[in-house]
């Protein structure tokens, strides 16, 4: 009996062993490509990480967070994930749902007093999946509450009849703020913290809350190891920023770092907050509109279909680039300084780690102006 188990131990152990030695020639390899794109493409710094089941086989930084000062990327870097953001709204509005407090069939008037007649149509889960046809906001004055910029896209016509189509926008998720406000009775920033980066444990990132001051000087708080995002203006670095001004936040601007994100993904792994059979009816699964699947999932996230099933979101473009595939349980993320950076990084790492992907590791970027 003795010599089985030791036979069996020394059997399990082995295969552990050679799992391991595996996954750290993939992350040798992916760490060179990593490299080899930061240095032919001037990116000044990255983070990768990669989640599999709840446990994390690669977490690795490249490069300078900051070129003024040449402070390298750390764990603990906070990179503006701009559109990522709406993850983590994504993942707010699952635990609201999963806790009874909303549905994706509600109508908005449920919630929000003196709905246009336009807007009685308009659902939750057309807030969260862009096809609500309600306009953008762009007057001059973005820094008002947002209950009064709310109050302004009332008074604008729809540009598209209600689930007819989708198109990308701030306004969806900004509604969708207004509501998470009257439903947990603070502001969407504490509601988020509360909710959704506390209890994930992701304890560095924060918004920065900028606020135009006099029209002459932006206010912001302090975030620690706040990155610096560059992009490449005729052969040479500019420091670049995105206005986020708060009536944006569920849709974009939260800075998080790599353990951030890792954080997160763990959370979803290990169901900290709602079980996986409740949220993949969600996440992964479309509307058909205008008789073909819907490009964003019912709760937002954009879903790809290669061989295998994956879904997520990019930010800056390519300021931040997270995919999860749940068959395979892995969970890819790609965070960066460099504002020309388009999203395709999450997919070519995920190639390293799943057979079944074909590789596709050409990497490129955008002039921006």
């Amino acid at each position: 009996m003795k010599k089985i188990f030791v036979m069996t131990f020394g059997f399990l152990f082995s295969a552990l062993h050679f799992g391991q030695t595996i996954e750290s020639a993939i992350s040798k390899n992916v760490d060179q490509f990593v490299n080899e794109q930061m240095k032919n493409l001037k990116i000044p710094g990255m983070a990768v990480a990669v989640v599999k089941n709840g446990k994390v086989i690669k977490k690795t930084v490249y490069g300078f967070a900051n070129l003024d000062w040449k402070n390298k990327v750390t764990e603990h870097t906070n990179f503006q994930i701009a559109s990522c953001t709406k993850l983590l709204t994504s993942t707010l509005l699952l635990k609201t749902m999963y806790d009874k407090k909303i549905n994706l069939e509600d109508s908005i008037s449920k919630y929000i007093k003196d709905c246009p007649k336009e807007w009685m149509a308009i659902k939750i889960v057309n807030l969260i999946n862009h096809s609500s046809g309600i306009a953008d906001y762009y007057e001059s004055d973005v820094y008002l509450p947002t209950e009064k910029i709310v109050e302004a896209v009332k008074k604008l016509p729809l540009i598209f009849k209600t689930g007819s189509k989708q198109q990308y926008g701030q306004s969806d998720f900004m509604v969708l703020s207004y509501i998470f406000e009257q439903i947990y009775n603070k502001p969407f920033v504490q509601i988020l913290k509360d909710e959704v980066t506390m209890p994930l444990k992701m304890n560095d990132g924060a918004f920065d809350m900028e606020y135009k001051v006099n029209g002459q000087f932006l206010r912001t708080d302090i975030i620690p190891e706040k990155i610096t995002t560059y992009y490449d203006l005729n052969g040479k670095m500019k420091a670049y920023k995105y206005l986020y001004p708060q009536y944006t936040y569920p849709a974009g601007g939260y800075f998080a770092s790599i353990d951030d994100m890792t954080n997160w993904a763990i959370g979803l792994d290990n169901e900290i907050q709602f079980p996986n059979s409740f949220s993949e009816n969600y996440i992964y699964k479309t509307d058909q509109i205008d008789g073909k699947d819907a490009d964003f999932s019912k709760v937002g996230w954009v879903v790809g279909k290669e061989n295998v099933l994956y879904a997520g979101h990019s930010g800056g473009p390519g300021l931040s680039d997270i995919l999860r595939f749940p068959k395979e349980g892995y969970t890819i993320i790609v965070l960066s300084n460099d504002g020309e950076l388009l999203p395709t990084f999450s997919r070519a790492i995920a190639s390293f780690y799943i057979k079944e992907l074909s590789s596709k590791l050409k990497i490129e970027k955008f002039e921006r102006d």
